[in-house]
C-alpha cells in the first residue's frame, strides 16, 4: 500500500544500479527490516502485493541554485505515498529510505530529500472502488497469519494488525479487565468499533 517514487539526476547510476535501489525500497524492505515494531509477516506479504517503487531519471535538475550533472555525487528526492497513515509511519520511512539509500551508495549521510504523503479518507482505490481505513484494516486483519516468536516482556501485539510493538509506544486500551496495545489510533480505533459491534450484536 505504498507508493515509492525516487527520482535521481540523469545518467549517475547505470540500469543495474537504478534496479538495486528499487529493490532496496519496496514495502517488505521497509516495513520488516531495522525496526522496532515487529511487523506480521501476512501483513508484510499483503503491503508487498499492494506496493510499487519507480525510479525516474531526471533531465535537468537544479539543487541548491546549481544544475546537477552527472560527474557529481547523487541528490535523491523520494515520494512515498502512504495511505492513510502518513502520520504515523513517517518517521520510521524517513529513517529506512534514508538508511537504504545510505547503504546502497557507501555515504552513511546521503544528499536525500523524502516526502512521505497521506492520502484523505477514501483517496485510497482498490479493485475499483474507494478504500477507507476500516476497509484497509479489514484487508490487513485478513492477512494476518501471526508470529510464532514469543513476544518479549516490555512488547506488546496489536490484534489488528499483528504488529509487536513496545509498550511505551503503544497506543493503550484498557477494556474488560484486559490491556490492548496498539501500534497507532487507526488501529485502536477499528478493534473499538469491531468489538463493540460485536457486543451489540450478541
Amino acid at each position: 500500500m505504498l507508493f515509492v517514487e525516487l527520482l535521481v539526476p540523469r545518467g549517475v547510476f547505470d540500469e543495474r544500479e537504478r534496479r538495486n535501489l528499487a529493490e532496496r525500497l519496496t514495502g517488505r524492505r521497509l516495513l520488516s527490516a531495522g525496526e522496532t515494531q515487529a511487523a506480521d509477516p501476512g501483513v508484510i506479504d499483503l503491503f508487498e502485493s499492494l506496493s510499487h517503487v519507480v525510479v525516474r531519471e531526471e533531465e535537468v535538475w537544479n539543487a541548491g541554485g546549481r544544475l546537477l550533472d552527472a560527474s557529481q555525487r547523487p541528490w535523491y528526492v523520494v515520494n512515498v505515498i502512504a495511505g492513510m497513515w502518513g502520520k504515523e509511519m513517517s518517521e520510521h520511512l524517513i529513517s529506512r529510505i534514508t538508511a537504504e539509500l545510505a547503504q546502497a551508495e557507501g555515504n552513511p549521510e546521503p544528499r536525500a530529500v523524502v516526502h512521505v504523503i497521506s492520502l484523505p479518507e477514501g483517496g485510497y482505490g482498490l479493485r475499483g472502488r474507494a478504500q477507507h481505513s476500516s476497509d484497509v484494516l479489514q484487508l490487513i486483519e485478513q492477512a494476518k497469519t501471526g508470529s510464532a516468536a514469543p513476544v518479549p516482556d516490555n512488547m506488546i501485539v496489536d490484534p489488528v494488525c499483528g504488529a509487536t510493538v513496545p509498550l511505551e509506544d503503544a497506543v493503550i486500551l484498557e477494556r474488560d479487565g484486559r490491556t490492548y496495545g496498539f501500534c497507532c489510533t487507526h488501529c485502536r480505533g477499528h478493534f473499538v468499533k469491531r468489538s463493540s459491534g460485536a457486543a451489540a450484536s450478541a
